[in-house]
């Protein structure tokens, strides 16, 4: 049963209170380059404590000569091990399980913000006023990837897409949904 919720939070094919004549547009996630980053920032923590053990190594041996020295040196890095496979779990969880869905009728906004904490909100497309597309830095123009920011009157005034593939492109996407969602209702 829990296998069945937590596929159900992130498919592609599925979306939450789906209504009658809704189809998945985009299914977007962060660029791949976040997530290699990731792995980046992990592979030269993960080197300190080798760093560590040949500094000491060569300026201060005396420290291996003496077992006691040996255990406790041995037990720092594996606390440090351990803190580091924790920090990479959240920090692949919060990232990876960012999703942003836009069908024809909405925008779905699912973002984790911890372990244990998520947010999900929707905005009818036709309730956006305002979607603003972003690149900072040489390597986001480089790459492709940038922030959108989708500006509405709901309670959830600005959803922000993060560091997604081809903002520019959903950006318009996102306009031509919009105009197409206005026009299907005209009162509202």
């Amino acid at each position: 049963m829990r296998a069945g919720i937590f596929r159900f939070m992130i498919s592609k094919t599925s979306i939450p209170n789906r209504q009658i004549g809704e189809e998945i547009v985009l299914h977007i996630r962060r660029h791949w380059f976040i997530f290699f980053r990731l792995f980046l920032v992990f592979v030269v923590l993960s080197l300190i404590p080798a760093l560590v053990y040949y500094f000491l190594l060569f300026n201060l041996p005396i420290i291996f000569k003496n077992q006691i020295g040996v255990v406790i040196l041995a037990v720092l890095a594996l606390i440090y091990y351990l803190f580091m496979l924790v920090y990479a779990l959240t920090a692949w969880t919060t990232t990876y399980l960012d999703v942003w869905t836009i069908t024809t009728f909405r925008i779905i906004n699912r973002e984790q913000e911890g372990l244990f904490s998520r947010t999900v909100a929707e905005l009818d497309l036709y309730r956006v006023q305002d979607v603003t597309a972003e690149q900072k830095g040489v390597l986001a123009t480089l790459l492709g990837y940038g922030d959108v920011y989708i500006q509405s009157a709901g309670e959830k005034e600005r959803f922000v897409f993060e560091q997604i593939s081809n903002p520019y492109g959903i950006a318009k996407i996102l306009q031509k949904l919009n105009e197409k969602a206005r026009k299907e209702n005209p009162g509202l």
